[in-house]
């Protein structure tokens, strides 16, 4: 079983940085009214590669 990243919603700027970033498809959702990600947590294979990414510092991995 892999450990999904989270979204701390408060902090995305909704840059979209983590969505090219990803390697998996369909991963993060950009919710348009709320200039924010979602994470498909089912899809998530808990790499990383979105946390290093994040310019503030939004997403981590794990609870």
């Amino acid at each position: 079983m892999y450990v999904s990243a989270k979204v701390a919603t408060e902090k995305c700027i909704g840059c979209k940085i983590c969505l090219s970033t990803c390697p998996e498809p369909n991963v993060f959702v950009y919710i348009k009214e709320e200039k924010k990600v979602q994470i498909n947590e089912g899809r998530c294979k808990g790499c990383g590669l979105c946390v290093t990414v994040c310019p503030k510092q939004a997403l981590s991995i794990g609870s």
